[in-house]
């Protein structure tokens, strides 16, 4: 039944019945309100579509959808059918190692462990030492910066350095400059995004945000992420993608050990772990069920542990297991880092000498110690074949 038509019932029975007309008067300003609201949405939407705004938030979703896709493509080809995991492939494997003024050495590394290089330069800038990652050279980068500016680059932007060479920081490339005052926190591959439900960031002082990369789009255009922290003297650690039910670990510089739920963080900033003065945080990531935790001192002393040995916490501001004894802690026994292993990967470490060497986590975990000729000051991983 049409509206004119229930407008005739409605005067017939004002009619038949004039008790009724103040109740039909009602009926008929409430459709009259929602038709004048409806006006109005239609009336905007058209106002959006002459000045071409519409048309121009419509094209902006197709570029991101369309540059997600090209993630995708790149990183698993043009067959897309098979998307269960995204593994980096051996032959396109790249090492990144990287600086906080944002200078990237990009290295091939070989099937086998040994020497990787050295960098004959300047180590430590503002109490940080260079990190890794490890990619494949069809992916895309994301750059975040202290102050939570993001920017993208592609890896086949960088130039490949030679596995065995000996290079300094001017040598290395330089795809986004930090601003003034700002630094280079932490790079992390985008290929992901797309089958990814979220970004989770932490933080030096152990804060932890997450959010939704349905918002990736805007986070994409307008280069901003946020910084992930709370404390003003707190600086953006990490970040990286996750489902939903990922656990993560956290790991801190004397030796705690934290477990998170994604689906329990919040999306706004809030500190997970109570730390000492002296503490913060050296590694975070999501730690699947068939991996371990390897975690490295600076003597080399290793800790090889299963995954569930994980103890998820239930509240904000828990302490986290102790894997280093008090008694070594007291003897100043300290993590330089740890990353998530499974059986065949390599570890790859830099020690004070700059001497970049590649082991084969097998061996190194059967050892219990890695000897390098000098204190080992960070620590990644090249993915298994």
């Amino acid at each position: 039944m049409t509206f004119s038509d229930k407008i005739d019932e409605w005067i017939k029975e004002a009619e038949t019945r004039p008790s009724s007309a103040l109740m039909i008067l009602r009926l008929v300003a409430n459709r009259m309100r929602e038709l004048n609201e409806r006006n109005e949405e239609l009336l905007a939407e058209n106002i959006a579509l002459q000045d071409g705004s519409r048309v121009l938030e419509y094209q902006k979703r197709i570029t991101h959808l369309e540059y997600q896709l090209e993630m995708l493509k790149r990183r698993v080809g043009s067959d897309l059918t098979s998307l269960e995991t995204l593994p980096v492939e051996a032959e396109k494997a790249s090492l990144l190692v990287y600086n906080i003024h944002g200078r990237i050495f990009r290295i091939e590394p070989g099937v086998d462990p040994g020497p990787l290089g050295r960098i004959r330069d300047e180590l430590a800038f503002n109490g940080e030492w260079p990190r890794f990652l490890t990619v494949s050279e069809q992916d895309e980068l994301l750059l975040l910066f202290s102050s939570g500016r993001i920017a993208t680059c592609a890896v086949h932007e960088i130039p490949a350095q030679t596995s065995g060479g000996e290079w300094n920081w001017a040598q290395a490339a330089l795809p986004e400059e930090p601003h003034a005052g700002e630094m280079l926190a932490c790079i992390m591959p985008l290929s992901a995004l797309p089958l990814s439900a979220y970004f989770l960031q932490t933080s030096r002082r152990g804060s932890v945000k997450k959010t939704m990369t349905s918002l990736s789009e805007t986070i994409v255009s307008k280069h901003y992420l946020g910084k992930g922290t709370v404390q003003k003297a707190d600086q953006a650690f990490d970040v990286f993608l996750c489902q939903k039910k990922d656990q993560c670990a956290l790991i801190t510089y004397e030796g705690r050990l934290l477990g998170l739920d994604v689906d329990d963080l919040p999306y706004s900033s809030e500190e997970r772990i109570r730390l000492s003065a002296s503490d913060y945080t050296v590694a975070s990531f999501t730690l699947p069920p068939a991996s371990g935790l390897l975690c490295l001192t600076q003597t080399g002393k290793v800790i090889h542990r299963p995954a569930d040995i994980l103890d998820l916490a239930k509240s904000p501001l828990a302490r986290g297991q102790a894997l280093i004894p008090p008694a070594r802690i007291e003897q100043g026994t300290r993590f330089i880092g740890a990353v998530p292993v499974r059986e065949g990967d390599q570890i790859v470490v830099l020690d004070a000498d700059g001497n970049l060497q590649a082991y084969l986590v097998d061996t190194v975990s059967g050892a219990g110690t890695l000897k390098a000729e000098a204190l080992i000051l960070s620590i990644g991983v090249i993915p298994n074949r």
